[in-house]
């Protein structure tokens, strides 16, 4: 066959390499690009039998397209190994040509992939956990100075196809090399299903992706990888990504966005990051009011005190932003600016008895920042300190109570009130009550909903009345909606109510009696605290 023929078969097969064998499957031709440089195909492979040329396994395979070859037919690719030598392998996709002018001699067109990489069996590797992959995170993003940082997501394509008996050592494999392209070999995360995650330095994210090829095409399994990467250093505040990462990384997970989880997570990183700077830029222009919703003795329907509610502009409701805020450690300057509108609210003319509760989440009780700046926001008040409550949420957990408690004892000896909010939701609120020192409890207004109707939250509700009484901690119902709610509240016990029965939140605290009396009482009237 001419010399033009075959250069033209090679460039019709786009191949790099073009290699003609005899019927006994010796090389007699080859021409083209070399898998590494100083390495001619033409001097080095004439006369060796092709299958000299691959790794074992790869071999079998090869043997097997050549066998079931029929003539004037092409193979399918295959993605082999070649072997450089001294354990160096690269990989290259092979396409076998029967054309009939050539018979008995067949064509073999080669495309070389990846980069040569050092074949190592796989040792047993341990792949980070989740909150492992955000502490490593930490460490890298406090010690990079100006390396860059990338978090490459991996999704792991075809295993689905892959034989049982085949899985633990293709996942072996899969690690192994993960690990291998991560920072120190030791940066790879298994997320869930076939997602994975590793912290590169390289931004380019195809070493990673070869990483994949190489596993696939030495175990003679079609399985692909999806790669992207995200820049995590790229001129933004390292202790802000990391909690918004965090947060990305949760948000991919819990909703189960896994199929292209870099698409997922980089908007959802992206957008934390501008909800983070819209929240700062908010919480330092005062940017939201407090609405106020009165808080009343149920046996004399006199206002108690109120409750000071964030209304955030742009937002249904505050619930969804706090949470947002406790994620990622901005909720203590939140909740010190509430508490400062409400003082500025008591502080106000004809408001001089007026008693406020205020939220505090528990995650602004995980250091002494919000304790400190709340004494230092009424250190030249005593009775602002003697007329301002605060309610400790539990939508963010207190990781250390010990020092939550000591936290507490200082604000209440300087003459703060504490209840517990939402009291029999969390999973912890008794163990609050055990450790924290207080001076109430608010009932979730579920349990006081469902009083009316179930005997057993009646039940939970006047054991905790009977409880709280044996503390001497005052006791609060939420979502009081109704007289009739009102009136079992007062049957079990409860001291005080809340609820739309008695006043939805407004702009102002409406200081006169907010609904007719369960029971006898004064109308009129602002009770003191004690």
């Amino acid at each position: 066959m001419a010399l033009k023929r075959r250069l033209l078969g090679l460039a019709f097969a786009s191949a790099d390499t073009l290699v003609e064998i005899d019927g006994g499957g010796r090389i007699v031709l080859a021409m083209g690009a070399a898998p590494c440089a100083g390495h001619s195909p033409e001097a080095t492979w004439t006369g060796r039998s092709l299958t000299d040329l691959f790794e074992a396994r790869s071999i079998e395979r090869l043997e097997a397209a050549l066998t079931d070859l029929t003539p004037g037919a092409r193979s399918e690719p295959l993605d082999l190994m070649y072997d450089l030598g001294r354990g160096t392998f690269r990989r290259v996709r092979l396409r076998l040509f029967s054309l009939p002018e050539l018979a008995p001699h067949l064509s073999c067109a080669l495309t070389w992939l990846g980069q040569p990489f050092a074949l190592e069996a796989p040792q047993p590797t341990e792949m980070l956990s989740r909150d492992d992959l955000l502490r490593q995170t930490s460490g890298l993003l406090a010690a990079s100075g100006s390396d860059a940082i990338n978090l490459a997501f991996v999704d792991v394509t075809g295993l689905e196809n892959v034989e049982p008996d085949r899985m633990d050592g293709l996942k072996a494999h899969l690690h192994h090399a993960l690990q291998s392209v991560s920072i120190d070999g030791a940066s790879a995360s298994h997320l869930a299903g076939n997602a994975y995650a590793l912290l590169r330095r390289d931004g380019d994210a195809s070493a990673v992706e070869d990483a994949i090829h190489n596993v696939a095409a030495l175990e003679g399994i079609d399985v692909g990888a999806d790669v992207r990467q995200v820049n995590l250093t790229n001129g933004r505040d390292r202790h802000a990504t990391l909690r918004a990462m965090r947060h990305a990384l949760e948000v991919c997970i819990t909703n189960g966005a896994l199929d292209a989880p870099d698409v997922t997570f980089h908007k959802t990183l992206d957008r934390t990051l501008v909800q983070m700077d819209s929240f700062r830029a908010m919480v330092k222009a005062r940017d939201f009011s407090l609405h106020y919703q009165p808080i009343v003795d149920l046996r004399t329907g006199a206002v108690h005190h109120f409750e000071a509610l964030a209304r955030i502009p742009g937002s249904d409701g505050p619930e969804s932003t706090i949470r947002l805020a406790e994620t990622l450690a901005l909720i203590d300057s939140f909740d010190l600016v509430v508490a400062e509108k409400a003082i500025r609210q008591m502080k106000s003319p004809g408001y001089g008895l007026t008693h406020i509760a205020v939220n505090v989440s528990a995650g602004s009780l995980d250091s002494d920042a919000y304790g400190e700046a709340l004494l230092r926001l009424s250190a030249n008040d005593p009775d602002i300190r003697r007329r301002l409550s605060l309610e400790i949420t539990e939508t963010a957990s207190i990781a250390d109570l010990e020092g939550a408690q000591k936290r507490l004892a200082r604000i209440r000896k300087a003459g703060f009130r504490v209840y517990l909010d939402d009291f029999g939701v969390g999973a912890s609120c008794f163990d609050y009550l055990n450790h924290l020192t207080v001076d109430g409890v608010k009932i979730d207004g579920g349990f006081v909903m469902r009083a009316c109707e179930d005997v057993k939250s009646r039940t939970l509700i006047r054991h905790l009345v009977d409880m709280c009484a044996g503390l001497k901690l005052k006791t609060v119902a939420e979502r009081v909606e109704t007289g009739q709610v009102a009136e079992l509240m007062v049957g079990l016990g409860v001291d005080l109510g809340q609820g739309w029965f008695y006043g939805k939140p407004e702009p102002q605290p409406r200081l006169e009696a907010p609904a007719p009396p369960v029971a006898a009482r004064r109308r009129g009237a602002v009770e003191s605290w004690g």
